[in-house]
C-alpha cells in the first residue's frame, strides 16, 4: 500500500468509527503523528491509545496492511506537499480557482456518454438494490447521490467505511447493483488481498471514473469523463457526472406514483 492510500483509509476510519472505539483511537493517533516514524511505537502506541498489541495487529490487516512494521514505514516516509495558486491577490486566487473548476466541467460535459448514461439510469430504475460506493472526496460525492436520489424516491446505500464498503462488496449478490465513484481508478487498490473477478462477479457492477485505463475483471459497465485527474478537479468532476445521471434519472422516469389511502 502506498502512503497516499494509507492516509485515505486513515480518514475513512475516523470519519466512519465511533469517537471511543479502538479503530478511531489508533486511526487518529496515527494521523496526529504522520511523519513520525519514531511516535509510531507499539510500546507508545498501547501507552496513549490504551489498546493492545493483538489490536494494533488486527488494526493493520484490518486496513489492508501486512503487519506493524509495514505501517511504521508507510508512516515514516510521508512527504508533505503545499499546494495554491501564484496570484497576489484574495480575489485573483479564488478567480482563478473557479476557472480551472469551470473548464474541468466542460470537460465532463463535452466527454459523458449520453448512452451510457441512459443505461445506467435504466439501471438504476432496474434494481431494488443500489449502493454507491467511494473513498473520501469520492465518497461525498455518493452521499450526495444518495441524497439526491431519495428525494426521488429512489433508495441508494452507500457507507463511508471502506472496511463496510468491502463487506458489502462481498456480500452482494446478483440482485445488487454497485455503482464504484473513483476518480482516478485506483478504488480498485484499497481492495487488494480479494481477488476481484471472485469478488465483483454476483452483482452488477458500474465503474464512474476520469481514468482511462481499463477496468478490471468484475466491472460490467464504465461511466467516463475526461480529466487530468488534478486534486483540484475532485471530486468536482466525478460529482457533477453523478449529478447529471440523477437529472437524467428525475427526466426519464420521475418520481414514485402517490399511495392512496
Amino acid at each position: 500500500m502506498q502512503y497516499g492510500k494509507l492516509l485515505a483509509v486513515l480518514l475513512s476510519t475516523a470519519a466512519s468509527e465511533r469517537p471511543d472505539s479502538l479503530d478511531q483511537r489508533i486511526a487518529q493517533y496515527i494521523m496526529d503523528h504522520l511523519g513520525d516514524a519514531e511516535a509510531i511505537t507499539m510500546k507508545r502506541m498501547e501507552q496513549t491509545c490504551h489498546v493492545g498489541n493483538a489490536s494494533l495487529s488486527r488494526f493493520c490487516r484490518k486496513i489492508g496492511l501486512r503487519d506493524f512494521f509495514e505501517l511504521r514505514e508507510l508512516v515514516g516516509s510521508v512527504q508533505f506537499q503545499a499546494s495554491g495558486d501564484d496570484a497576489h491577490t484574495f480575489a485573483g486566487r479564488m478567480t482563478a480557482h473557479r476557472d480551472s473548476i469551470l473548464r474541468s466541467l466542460d470537460m465532463v460535459t463535452a466527454s459523458l456518454s449520453e448512452t451510457a448514461v441512459y443505461a445506467l439510469c435504466a439501471d438504476i430504475h432496474h434494481y431494488a438494490r443500489v449502493a454507491v460506493f467511494g473513498i473520501l472526496k469520492s465518497e461525498a460525492a455518493a452521499l450526495v447521490m444518495q441524497s439526491e436520489m431519495a428525494a426521488l424516491g429512489k433508495n441508494v446505500f452507500t457507507v463511508v467505511s471502506h472496511v463496510q464498503q468491502r463487506e458489502w462488496l462481498r456480500t452482494a449478490g446478483p440482485e445488487d447493483l454497485i455503482l464504484l465513484l473513483s476518480y482516478r481508478g485506483i478504488y480498485f487498490d484499497y481492495l487488494q488481498g480479494d481477488d476481484l473477478s471472485t469478488l465483483l462477479a454476483a452483482p452488477r457492477v458500474w465503474l464512474i471514473t476520469g481514468s482511462d485505463a481499463p477496468p478490471p475483471p468484475g466491472v460490467d459497465a464504465v461511466l467516463r469523463f475526461a480529466s487530468d485527474l488534478t486534486q483540484e478537479h475532485h471530486p468536482h468532476q466525478i460529482a457533477f457526472a453523478c449529478s447529471t445521471v440523477v437529472r437524467e434519472y428525475a427526466r426519464l422516469y420521475g418520481l414514485p406514483p402517490r399511495k392512496t389511502p
